[in-house]
């Protein structure tokens, strides 16, 4: 799993404040479990989603990153944060939401993870709880591997994403920011992530199996469609 040490200072420079996309989030819970007062976040990084859903429900997250973990703790004083991995987090509560966002789901590469970590998600919601995750679809993946970098500006800093097919279903995150120092000397910092994709066949059969109801939407268009980059998918317990 990725940790984003080596670039989470600058992760909310290049990612936003996630403002809008936590308001889709919320709608969702509110469709889907309007009685929820709890909500933890699973690889929730800085925070972002767990401050402007922390208005609404008692909050709580985890991270195996302590850069990113550190920023969060600035964002939510008051929120529960763990840093720990998403396959061997263990609490003696439950919550009515669990979420998992940013194409998190996505770096989970074995099929046999996928499975540990949505038990694991079954155990820890509450009655009738639901779970929210998104991914990356594989018409992204693929459109992002056959174009040449992005390059992102931010201040006088630079992001560079290189994203490569390195074999069937996998793919390679290079992530580059150059960090100006002074008079355009700059700074390096470099990670390496990888990511898999899967279908929405694929996924629904991990799905079905632990959960009774499964839901898929495509927030940016009116139904999914082939080319549909991003997919959330909201799943109820029981």
């Amino acid at each position: 799993m990725a940790s984003y040490d080596a670039i989470g200072k600058f992760y909310d420079d290049i990612m936003g404040d996630q403002k809008e996309s936590a308001k889709q989030i919320h709608k969702l819970i509110k469709k889907f479990h309007p009685a929820a007062q709890s909500v933890l976040e699973l690889g929730c990084g800085t925070g972002s989603y767990l401050q402007h859903l922390s208005r609404h429900y008692n909050t709580a997250g985890l991270d195996q990153s302590s850069v990113m973990l550190s920023i969060a703790r600035e964002k939510l004083p008051k929120a529960e944060l763990y840093q720990t991995g998403m396959l061997e987090f263990k609490f003696n509560k439950r919550f009515d939401v669990i979420i998992c966002m940013n194409d998190t789901f996505n770096h989970f590469i074995k099929v046999l993870d996928i499975k540990k970590l949505l038990l694991k998600v079954y155990e820890h919601l509450a009655e009738n709880g639901i779970f929210i995750f998104d991914i990356n679809t594989e018409y992204k993946l693929n459109t992002l591997s056959e174009s040449p970098p992005i390059i992102h500006q931010f201040g006088d800093n630079y992001f560079i994403t290189n994203v490569s097919v390195i074999r069937n279903n996998i793919y390679e995150w290079d992530l580059r920011i150059f960090e100006n120092i002074e008079n355009n000397n700059y700074r390096l910092y470099e990670e390496l992530l990888y990511e898999r994709s899967y279908t929405i066949f694929q996924i629904e059969k991990f799905l079905t199996k632990i959960f009774r109801n499964v839901n898929v939407f495509d927030l940016n268009k009116k139904r999914v469609s082939s080319t549909s980059e991003r997919l959330h998918f909201v799943c109820i317990k029981n």
